[in-house]
C-alpha cells in the first residue's frame, strides 16, 4: 500500500504479527520443555514412591492409600527390574527387545541414583519418557529398580493442544489488534487526507476551505497551522489580485501605449494602444507568448536599454504616427535585468499643433506685413513729398484706411478666436429668430451684394421655431458665412439661406453659394485658421482666413456642430446646427 493509512496499518499488523508469532513460538517451546520437565519430575516421584513401597520403606511422597495396589494408581506404565536384569542390560546381555534402559541410566541406578531418559523403546516401538528409581534393601544395596515410562506422543498431543489454544488466542488477538490498528491508522490519516484536499484546493486558488480540528495533538496543531496558512494566503493573494487588478486597469486605460518585453524581445505585456500602434497579436486582441518586436527601431532601443541598464528615449514615425518612446529596464529584486518596458506616447497631434503654430505665426506675420508695408509706403511717400497732388493723396489715404481696417479686422478676429479657444464663452442663450438675424446680415452686407449684383434667397418655413443661441454671436456666424459666400460667388449670382428642423429638437441653417467649390482633399481643413484653398481662393478675394474657424468655435461653444459639402465647379454649402428653443408648454 502506498498511502499512509496502508503503511501505518501494515506496520501495525506486521509488528503485532511478529510479536505474537515470537511469543507463540517461545511460549510453545518453553511450555513443551516445562511440561516434559514437570512430567519427568512427577514420574520420578512416583517411581521413587513405588520403589520405597517395594523395599518396605515408607513412601517419601505419601501412601497410595489402604487396599490399593501401588501399580494401579499410577497413570504411567511401570516395569520392575531386579539387579540381575539391570546388570544384564548394562552389559548388553538382556534378551531381544527387553532392553529398558541404557548403560548410563543403569550405571546411575546401580549407584543408587534415580535416572531419567527420553528414548525409543523397541518393545513398544515408540519414543517414551522413561524414569527409574533404585530399590534399596536395608543395607542400602540396590536390589532392583522401578522403571516408569510414558509415550512421548501422548505428551506431544497435550503440548499440541496447548499450542492450538495459544494459536487461536493469538489469531483472535491479531484480529482485534488489526481492527484497533485500522481505527487508529484512520484516526491519524483522516486529518492528513483532509489537509491534503485542502492543500489541493489551495493550489487551485480556493482558499475558503478549512480543515476541521477535533484533536489537540501534533496533527491538530498542523491542521490549525494549515488553516492559518490558508487564511494568510487568502488575504495576501486577495491583496495581490486587487493590486494586480488596479495595475491592469491603469495600464489598460492609459492613453499611451505600454509595452514590456523580455531580454529576447518577446512580448510580456501590451495594452490596447500599444497593440493597435504596433499591430501586435491576433484578431481577438491576444498576443502570442512567443511574439517578438518586429519594429527595428524599437528592437534596437530595447537591446540598448537591457544591455546598458539605464533609461533611454527616442522618437520614431510608424504607420503615419509620430511616437515618443521612453524605455526603462525591468529588474529582479537582486538587480538582474530580465527585460524592458516602454511607454509609447502618440505625439502626432502635438507635432501637428507645432506645425499649426508655426503656420499660424507665419500667416499672421504675412497677413500683417502686407497692409503694414502698404501703409508704410504711403506714409513715407507723403513724408517725402512724392505724393503731392490732391487726388493722389486722397487715393493713397483711402488705400491706407482700407489696409488699416483690414489689420483691425484681423486683430479683432484673432482676439475673438483666442477668447473662444480659451473657453471664455459665458454668453446668455435665449430664443433667436433666424429670419430677423438674416435681415440684419443682409442690411450689413448690402454694399458688397450690390457691388457684385448678388441676391440672397431665404427659404425659411413659417412654423420654424427659434434657435437657442446668443443673438450677437449667431449674427456673427451668419455674417461670416454669407460674407464668405459673397466673396466667392460669381457676379449676378444667388446665395441661398435655408433653415430646416431636424430630429432631436435641432435646427440646421445652410448657406449655399454657386462659386468654384472646394476640392475634396481640402474639405477636412477648411475650418482651420488661415487655411486657404489654392488657386480658386486667394487673397485677391479678401478676408482674413479666420472667419470659418471663428464660426466653428462659436457654434460648438453653443452646443452645435458645423459641416460643409462642396462639388468643384458647382458651389459650396456651409451649414451649422443649433438646438431649437421650443416654448415650455410644447414639451
Amino acid at each position: 500500500m502506498s498511502s499512509i493509512l496502508g503503511r501505518l496499518f501494515g506496520s501495525y499488523l506486521a509488528v503485532i504479527f511478529i510479536t505474537l508469532a515470537a511469543v507463540h513460538l517461545a511460549t510453545s517451546y518453553l511450555f513443551a520443555d516445562y511440561y516434559f520437565a514437570a512430567k519427568e519430575r512427577e514420574m520420578l516421584r512416583d517411581a521413587e514412591n513405588l520403589a520405597a513401597a517395594l523395599s518396605g520403606e515408607p513412601h517419601p511422597y505419601g501412601s497410595p492409600g489402604p487396599g490399593r495396589n501401588p501399580l494401579f494408581w499410577l497413570e504411567e506404565r511401570v516395569v520392575v527390574l531386579d539387579r540381575r536384569q539391570l546388570e544384564a542390560g548394562m552389559h548388553g546381555r538382556s534378551p531381544g527387545r527387553r532392553t529398558w534402559l541404557g548403560t548410563e541410566e543403569t550405571t546411575l541406578l546401580l549407584a543408587g541414583e534415580p535416572a531419567a531418559t527420553r528414548r525409543l523403546l523397541p518393545l513398544l516401538e515408540k519414543e517414551v519418557l522413561a524414569v527409574a528409581a533404585p530399590i534399596m534393601d536395608q543395607n542400602a544395596e540396590v536390589t532392583g529398580a522401578v522403571l516408569m515410562f510414558a509415550p512421548v506422543a501422548d505428551l506431544d498431543a497435550t503440548v499440541a493442544a496447548v499450542r492450538r489454544i495459544t494459536l487461536s488466542a493469538a489469531g483472535l488477538t491479531v484480529l482485534l489488534a488489526a481492527a484497533l490498528s485500522f481505527w487508529l491508522s484512520r484516526s491519524l490519516t483522516r486529518p492528513l487526507r483532509e489537509m491534503s484536499r485542502v492543500s489541493v484546493e489551495m493550489a487551485r486558488g480556493n482558499f475558503d476551505r478549512r480543515v476541521p480540528i477535533n484533536r489537540r495533538d501534533e496533527i491538530g496543531q498542523l491542521a490549525e497551522n494549515l488553516n492559518l496558512l490558508a487564511s494568510s494566503l487568502d488575504r495576501s493573494i486577495g491583496e495581490l489580485a486587487r493590486e494586480k487588478g488596479k495595475l491592469e486597469s491603469i495600464v489598460a486605460n492609459m492613453a499611451e501605449g505600454v509595452l514590456a518585453v523580455d531580454t529576447a524581445r518577446r512580448v510580456i505585456l501590451a495594452n490596447d494602444p500599444a497593440r493597435n500602434t504596433l499591430r501586435l497579436g491576433t484578431g481577438d486582441g491576444s498576443v502570442p507568448a512567443d511574439q517578438t518586436i518586429a519594429v527595428p527601431e524599437l528592437a534596437v532601443l530595447f537591446d540598448t536599454v537591457t544591455a546598458a541598464g539605464d533609461r533611454r528615449s527616442t522618437e520614431l514615425e510608424l504607420n503615419g504616427t509620430h511616437l515618443l518612446v521612453q524605455c526603462s529596464p525591468l529588474r529582479h529584486r537582486d538587480g538582474r535585468i530580465f527585460g524592458a518596458v516602454a511607454v509609447l506616447q502618440d505625439i502626432t497631434t502635438l507635432r501637428k499643433l507645432e506645425q499649426m503654430r508655426r503656420d499660424f505665426v507665419a500667416n499672421v506675420s504675412h497677413e500683417l506685413r502686407t497692409p503694414l508695408t502698404a501703409v508704410q509706403g504711403i506714409i513715407e511717400g507723403l513724408i517725402d513729398g512724392v505724393i503731392s497732388e490732391a487726388d493722389a493723396r486722397e487715393h493713397y489715404l483711402q488705400v491706407a484706411h482700407r489696409e488699416t481696417l483690414r489689420m483691425n479686422r484681423l486683430v479683432q478676429d484673432l482676439l475673438d478666436l483666442a477668447a473662444l479657444e480659451a473657453g471664455r464663452t459665458d454668453w446668455e442663450l435665449h430664443a433667436v429668430e433666424i429670419g430677423e438675424v438674416l435681415a440684419r446680415v443682409k442690411t450689413r452686407l448690402q454694399a458688397p451684394l450690390t457691388k457684385k449684383g448678388l441676391s440672397i434667397h431665404a427659404v425659411l418655413p413659417p412654423d420654424l421655431p427659434p434657435l437657442l443661441a446668443n443673438e450677437s454671436k449667431l449674427e456673427q456666424v451668419l455674417t461670416n458665412l454669407v460674407e464668405n459666400a459673397v466673396r466667392f460667388s460669381p457676379s449676378g449670382g444667388k446665395i441661398t439661406v435655408t433653415a430646416t428642423e431636424q430630429p432631436g429638437d435641432k435646427i440646421t441653417v445652410a448657406v449655399q453659394d454657386r462659386g468654384p467649390g472646394i476640392p475634396p482633399a481640402d474639405l477636412p481643413h477648411i475650418w482651420d485658421r488661415f487655411y486657404r484653398v489654392e488657386k480658386s481662393r486667394t487673397r485677391k478675394a479678401g478676408g482674413t482666413g479666420l472667419g470659418l474657424a471663428i464660426v466653428k468655435q462659436i457654434v460648438e461653444a453653443q452646443g452645435g456642430e458645423v459641416g460643409v459639402e462642396s462639388t468643384p465647379g458647382e458651389g459650396t454649402v456651409f451649414r451649422f446646427t443649433l438646438p431649437a428653443a421650443y416654448p415650455e408648454e410644447d414639451h
